[in-house]
């Protein structure tokens, strides 16, 4: 828990991730999170193995810490009339509902707000609610392809690739939920103006893109034109995804290095775009017993890089975006050379002697590592908390680290309806109230 957000309350409807994680960090920071879900629970206690974790899921106690779970039925005159108790005392809303759903549960932003004219209420959806994709559902994967972020990537057969384990849009527009949360407070607070803020999955996949998007008018023309055509016919010429990145690429080399004649590196295998990547000092190695990550982007870390590792290169001084065709060719070489001389040696090796000589590095870190992870720990990145019904366990802490006011581990993820009675309580409702509630199936 923390202070910052102290006497701030939230209640939030939201589901999945994108919602949740907005959530969770709004409770880190000290707010009161009432997680309102449905009698069967939020939809992320159902993604997973509920049995095996007592009804919870490994999704709904990463997203879920910190908050009170109050479960009510929404699609009952009653379970409405709850919640309307609750939103004229609170601050914020968050809701992620598909597009139309607040409108038919009688909690869209009309409503609440006329009852609680300071209300900040959150509203994120796939592609936002306006515009001609509004009313379209989505997920993180869908997010991924609409918004151009997969197409830099493919997979092992040369398709688009999708996101794999990590839901990095969600967890993005999570952030941005966040941000705009204690924007429009801070708002209010010189104001006493609340209001309502969207934001969308599609948005973030944009703004991840923040460099690819750029597009200069008197020099890219010419090539957005050539690459609308070659997307045009692909499919009928049987052009794979890779064929299409591939020749955008090297669009974009001859454009940006027009002296060139070498061809973009293109392996043997279908996969993109990392298996592109031939620069040696800015590249993943193998090592004797893991991988390393090395970045020497300057001429005096790229000087250093080769006197740590014994080679020389004649070439150093010249940045990547003029170097000749020639000195590509030998750098391609020495690349395959430190591929081979870092194999020799261990990661821990290799970390002392490159941080000894100023180049920066670092391993490649799997999940169990980073649970003993001195610099995790130096930062607090793993918090033990637990759960009602499943006990102690560990999980990412706050991102952020505030030096007077640090988030500190407080409530784990709550079971369903654990705080239902708290919750009414603290509202005005009285036991038998609670009770007769609970026996009509309104609330759980």
């Amino acid at each position: 828990m923390n202070s910052l957000l102290q006497g701030v309350s939230v209640l939030d409807f939201s589901e999945y991730i994108a919602g949740p994680y907005c959530g969770l960090l709004l409770a880190d920071l000290g707010a009161r999170v009432i997680k309102v879900e449905p009698p069967d629970g939020a939809e992320e206690r159902r993604l997973g193995a509920a049995k095996r974790y007592r009804g919870n899921t490994r999704m709904s106690l990463a997203f879920n810490r910190g908050k009170e779970s109050l479960s009510v039925d929404l699609r009952r005159q009653e379970g409405r009339a709850l919640i309307y108790t609750l939103v004229a005392k609170v601050d914020v809303v968050v809701q992620n509902f598909v597009p139309g759903a607040a409108e038919k549960l009688g909690i869209d932003y009309d409503t609440l707000s006329g009852i609680n004219k300071k209300l900040i209420f959150l509203s994120s959806t796939a592609f936002g609610e306006v515009g001609p994709y509004r009313k379209r559902k989505g997920f993180d994967i869908i997010a991924h392809g609409a918004s151009g972020v997969m197409s830099n990537y493919a997979d092992e057969a040369g398709a688009p690739r999708g996101p794999g384990a990590i839901p990095y849009i969600d967890i993005g527009t999570g952030m941005l939920n966040a941000l705009g949360i204690v924007s429009a407070l801070y708002h209010r607070d010189k104001t006493g103006e609340g209001q309502k803020i969207e934001t969308s999955l599609f948005s973030t996949g944009i703004a991840l893109q923040s460099m690819n998007m750029i597009h200069v008018d008197s020099l890219d023309a010419e090539q957005h034109q050539e690459e609308a055509r070659v997307l045009r016919t692909a499919h009928e010429e049987g052009k794979k995804h890779t064929h299409i990145i591939d020749q955008f690429a090297e669009m974009r080399l001859r454009a940006d290095q027009p002296d060139t004649v070498r061809p973009i590196e293109v392996p043997d295998c279908l996969h993109r775009p990392t298996d592109r990547q031939v620069y040696p000092y800015y590249r993943v190695y193998e090592t004797g017993d893991g991988y390393i990550s090395i970045a020497a982007l300057n001429h005096s870390q790229r000087a250093k890089l080769c006197a740590a590792v014994g080679f020389a290169d004649e070439d150093v001084d010249v940045d990547w975006g003029r170097i000749s065709d020639a000195a590509y060719t030998r750098q391609k070489a020495l690349m395959r050379a430190i591929e081979e001389r870092l194999k020799r040696e261990s990661n821990q090796h290799w970390m002392q002697v490159l941080e000894a000589a100023g180049v920066p590095c670092g391993p490649v870190n799997y999940r169990s590592d980073l649970y003993a992870d001195a610099q995790a720990q130096a930062l607090n990145l793993v918090w033990e908390l637990e759960n009602r019904d499943l006990g102690k366990y560990k999980a990412s802490g706050h991102p952020i680290r505030f030096l007077k006011t640090p988030a500190l581990p407080g409530k784990g993820a709550p079971a369903l309806a654990e705080d239902t009675a708290t919750v009414m309580r603290q509202f005005g409702y009285d036991d038998e109230e609670i009770d007769r509630l609970k026996a009509a199936g309104i609330v759980k």
